[in-house]
């Protein structure tokens, strides 16, 4: 790094702060400050829920996976149609309809405040694992480069994104992920181009050399449970792991409750989902295209190097400085807008969920923002033992797969089964986690599968255990279970 590469540091962070400044101390209310009080532009919204799935953890991890390994990582991107059409068909219409600030909301309108409450604990608890991978991403690249520890740069970084989403809400959290799209989509593009421009023979010696040895390998039709990733894994497990991406995730619902109405909610979950898709893609193919550039350049290999440390270390002796320090913005960027998203969400549970079974006293907006600055600073020193966390991608699914799976049974049981009682859905979802711990911890099923079984025991328990006491009242199910509306 020169003076170039930090000046170029340097103006990232000032166009993330200033975009952050320009919402400071606007929010009036907590549905501004969550919200956005509903008139975001669906495009924004778009381009922030873009930002939030495809992370540091994808743009570091991604490479490292294809680089040693194939892409059927990504065969889940196949199960989108049908997660699609659950969540613009049944999911994002029940909660625009409801008018609720945290998704969970409906899970105690329709059931009881228990279930609403283990839900709640099982995203903050979700999500304070994926934020401690998603603050630890960076620091791989910065502390080699900057000759720092990496705890030292996980510790700015959890500040500085903690403190302007503490300032700015929701709003500061959609326009500053916008520029931060903006950046390491351009520097996706641009690295491909520079790997591909490295190897003798362009793109075609690439995907010559990355086909021959399997890198760029897609389907598994495997029928064993066992293999990582497979077709049929993708399918099940897919479809399982993306609706909790997706639909009842919110990190990601939140900002697209904060568009005018439900068609544009529709419009930006769509192209948000299908961009993720291809940015997936392009992320796994700089893997593929690394490898094929090692390939032909086994020198500067000479001592190996782990899936991780792949990408970092081609940034460090390949890129010519200025580009450099744009490559490190372009990957704070990815990390930080994933940050201040999940920050955001998880200070809206809290205040939403948790706050009223602590005090009857009303929440404002100075309490979303000591929420927001407490919650970074839990997520900050977990993200401490990053070290331990073996492939960042790999980590970062399956926390997804081990908490996911429950809260898609849970919201699926309450908006589909009428016949489903509060009791029903509460013994079913902790069931249904217990059972994704026992896969993880007691078997060597692969993860993908967890969300899915974890979600088949929900139903199944929650629907035996349901029909032993009296179905639900009217009004437990008017307004909240598909074709059940308010009169």
């Amino acid at each position: 790094m020169n003076t170039l590469d930090y000046f170029i540091l340097l103006v990232y962070f000032a166009m993330v702060c200033g975009v952050a400044a320009l919402f400071a101390g606007r929010q009036k209310s907590l549905k501004d400050y969550f919200l956005g009080d509903r008139n975001v532009p669906w495009y924004a919204a778009t381009f922030s829920g873009i930002a939030t799935i495809v992370s540091a953890t994808s743009f570091l991890g991604g490479p490292g996976m294809a680089f040693s390994g194939n892409l059927q990582f990504l065969q889940y991107r196949l199960a989108m149609p049908v997660v699609l059409g659950i969540i613009c068909g049944i999911i994002l219409p029940m909660f625009f309809r409801l008018h609720v600030y945290s998704i969970y909301e409906y899970l105690e309108r329709r059931f009881d405040t228990r279930v609403k409450l283990v839900a709640s604990v099982l995203f903050l608890l979700l999500k304070a694992g994926y934020l401690a991978i998603c603050m630890y991403a960076p620091a791989l690249v910065l502390s080699r480069m900057l000759g720092m520890s990496a705890n030292t740069i996980v510790i700015a970084v959890g500040a500085i994104t903690a403190l302007y989403t503490m300032a700015g809400g929701i709003k500061a959290v959609i326009w500053t992920d916008t520029l931060q799209l903006g950046i390491f989509g351009g520097a996706i593009i641009f690295v491909i181009g520079l790997i591909c421009y490295k190897v003798d023979g362009g793109v075609a010696a690439v995907v010559s050399i990355a086909g021959e040895h399997g890198r760029l390998s897609f389907f598994n039709f495997s029928w064993s449970l066992t293999e990582s990733y497979t077709f049929l894994g993708a399918l099940f497990g897919g479809t399982v792991y993306t609706l909790s991406q997706f639909g009842v995730d919110q990190a990601e619902v939140q900002r697209f409750l904060t568009t005018a109405n439900i068609r544009q909610s529709n419009i930006a979950m769509i192209t948000s989902m299908v961009a993720a898709a291809a940015m997936g893609f392009a992320v796994f193919f700089i893997g593929a295209a690394l490898f094929a550039y090692y390939q032909m350049n086994p020198a500067k290999l000479a001592g190996g190097v782990g899936p991780n440390d792949v990408f970092p270390k081609f940034i460090i002796e390949e890129m010519p400085h200025g580009i450099k320090g744009v490559l490190v913005a372009a990957i704070l960027a990815a990390a930080m807008s994933t940050i201040s998203a999940v920050l955001n969400s998880m200070a809206t549970v809290m205040l939403a969920d948790v706050w009223p079974r602590i005090t009857s006293r009303k929440p404002g907006v100075s309490a979303g923002r000591w929420c927001t600055l407490g919650l970074g600073a839990v997520a900050t020193m977990l993200a401490c033992f990053g070290d331990k966390f073996g492939n960042i991608l790999e980590a970062s699914v399956l926390i997804g797969n081990l908490f996911g799976g429950s809260l898609v049974g849970t919201f699926l049981l309450g908006m589909l089964c009428h016949r489903v009682t509060a009791r029903g859905a509460f013994i079913g979802m902790l069931c249904g986690f217990a059972s994704a711990v026992w896969l993880w911890l007691g078997t060597d099923v692969a993860m993908l599968w967890y969300g899915f079984f974890s979600m088949l025991v929900v139903f199944a328990v929650g629907y035996c255990v349901s029909l032993l006491e009296p179905a639900p009242t009217a009004e437990r199910l008017n307004g909240f279970v598909v074709g059940r509306f308010r009169k």
